[in-house]
């Protein structure tokens, strides 16, 4: 099942085209908030994984296990995007007035809540805060990555990852509501945060395994270290299920209009499908598989679920992004730009990167102390 990376000459090739398609996707005829509108739900996804690759590097540095040390070439690589995602985040500042209804002032001129949370959304503090993810998780990046290529500096790494674990936590849950919910400024959730944090998380692990089964440069992971890697991917749904579950259920219990503005247009319309959908292929069949002891220590059918949840996340994020504008389920053509178009471009820093990937065993074993990490 292994394969081979694009060779260099190919990943220029997709990087120029995903770049050429993303600038027909902002400089096209379609309206700008449909356009810009598809860049985010793309944008949100990819700069997840991103994200999301970088927590669970701090995860295992703090954990250990033989499952770290399998996926930490894929994760590096894809949190080595980071600075990409930065730059990709211009056009969502500075087209904010066609997305988020707080940061036009008509708007807020005619709505007393927003005028009241005008404090909070605010254009100028929104760009600062998105420049402050941004530098704070590159920050931590480089921290740990200089950290465990140097051994005399590898005693600090628990500390860093400890401490970079807090942030992940504090500034996804500031990201996602800036950039998903205030889209909908008048709902809120205390839930939707670790909902997103989480599924950021989901699509990392998915795509690291992913890598780990088809881009092995030996033999396939033996069957003890796949039968972990999917309990890792088994986790991770059942945390994101929980955390929708329970989110759907609160706002359901309380039943006010506020509260359901938010799902009203997700499950009263031809969105219900993606919902379902969602139910489906981001809980039911991943947990069923998952459940098996069988199928967790195939290469084969661990690799399909891997695939299944990474395409139900980038579902997911359009999910959590587009019914708030367009009233009834469709695909646009600027929905494929901005994801084919993205993803090219992603994908060919992604390549480069995981071949330069090389990050010292023994250093980690230090600073983790684990043993069975690195025999495992």
């Amino acid at each position: 099942m292994s394969a081979r990376l694009p060779q260099t000459r190919t990943q220029w090739i997709c990087g120029l085209g995903g770049g050429v398609l993303l600038g027909c996707l902002l400089l096209g005829f379609a309206p700008v908030q449909e356009r810009l509108l598809s860049y985010l739900f793309a944008f949100l996804f990819f700069t997840g994984i991103s994200i999301g690759s970088l927590a669970l590097i701090m995860v295992h540095v703090l954990s250990g296990g033989a499952w770290g040390e399998r996926l930490r070439r894929p994760l590096l690589a894809a949190a080595r995007t980071l600075p990409l995602q930065a730059l990709l985040a211009i056009p969502i500042l500075v087209g904010l007035p066609a997305l988020y209804p707080w940061a036009n002032p008509n708007t807020v001129a005619h709505d007393a809540l927003l005028r009241d949370q005008s404090w909070y959304l605010a254009p100028t503090f929104f760009v600062a805060r998105t420049i402050i993810y941004f530098v704070l998780w590159i920050a931590f990046l480089w921290m740990i990555g200089a950290s465990a290529k140097d051994p005399a500096r590898t005693r600090a790494l628990p500390r860093i990852a400890s401490g970079g674990l807090i942030v992940y936590a504090l500034s996804s849950l500031f990201a996602s509501t800036d950039w998903a919910m205030s889209l909908l400024p008048h709902w809120h959730s205390s839930t939707f945060g670790m909902m997103v944090a989480t599924g950021w998380m989901l699509a990392a692990a998915a795509l690291a395994i992913l890598c780990a089964i088809a881009w092995t440069s030996a033999t396939l992971p033996p069957a003890n270290l796949l039968h972990d890697l999917g309990n890792l991917l088994l986790m991770f749904v059942l945390a994101w299920s929980y955390l929708a579950f329970m989110q759907y259920l609160t706002v359901w219990i309380a039943d006010l209009p506020a509260e359901t503005a938010w799902y009203i247009p997700r499950t009263r319309s031809s969105w219900r499908a993606l919902a379902l959908f969602l139910i489906a292929f981001h809980f039911a069949v991943p947990f069923a598989v998952l459940l098996s002891r069988r199928a967790k220590r195939r290469a084969s059918w661990l690799a399909g679920i891997a695939a299944l949840l990474l395409f139900a996340q980038l579902a997911d994020a359009f999910w959590l992004v587009v019914p708030t504008f367009r009233p009834g389920f469709a695909i646009r053509g600027t929905d494929l730009l901005a994801s084919i178009g993205m993803g090219a471009l992603w994908c060919s820093i992604y390549c480069g990167q995981l071949r330069r990937a090389k990050w010292a065993s023994l250093p980690m074993e230090r600073a983790t102390g684990s043993v069975e990490g690195a025999h495992g």
